[in-house]
C-alpha cells in the first residue's frame, strides 16, 4: 500500500492508506502547525440509541443498541439495551440503562423514540 498526504482548502492534512483515513490526529497536529493561534480541532462523539437489524430475510428482528452516531447500522455497539420483534409486536427494554444513556446525552432515533414513548420510558 502506498501512503500519501492529502491537503484540503484549510491546509489540514490527513494520512490515507487506500480508502481509509487514518489521520484525525495528524490533521489536528497539522492544523496546529499551520494556524498557530487558531482554535484547535474539536471532534465531538455523539451516541445514538438505534436499531441494529438481526433475523432472517423477510423476518426482521431488531436489537436496540447504544452506538457511535457515525458508525454503520450493524456496527459494533457500545451497549445492548433491548430488542424489538416487529412481526410479533414484542419488545424487551432495559429501562434503567436507556434512561442512563439519555441522561448522558444520547439521542434516540425517531423509530426507537416512538417505541420508548409507547413503553413509557421517555
Amino acid at each position: 500500500r502506498t501512503s500519501r498526504v492529502r491537503h484540503t482548502r484549510n491546509m489540514s492534512a490527513s494520512l490515507t492508506f487506500g480508502n481509509a483515513v487514518v489521520g484525525q490526529r495528524v490533521a489536528a497536529k497539522a492544523e496546529k502547525r499551520v494556524s498557530g493561534a487558531r482554535a484547535t480541532l474539536r471532534v465531538e462523539n455523539k451516541v445514538a440509541i438505534r436499531f441494529t437489524r438481526m433475523g432472517r430475510k423477510k423476518e426482521p428482528f431488531y436489537r436496540i443498541i447504544a452506538i457511535d452516531s457515525r458508525a454503520r447500522r450493524d456496527g459494533l455497539p457500545i451497549q445492548q439495551l433491548g430488542w424489538y420483534d416487529p412481526i410479533r409486536k414484542q419488545s424487551s427494554l432495559d429501562a434503567p440503562a436507556i434512561k442512563d444513556w439519555i441522561s448522558k446525552g444520547a439521542q434516540p432515533s425517531d423509530t426507537v423514540g416512538a417505541l420508548l414513548k409507547k413503553a413509557l420510558i421517555i
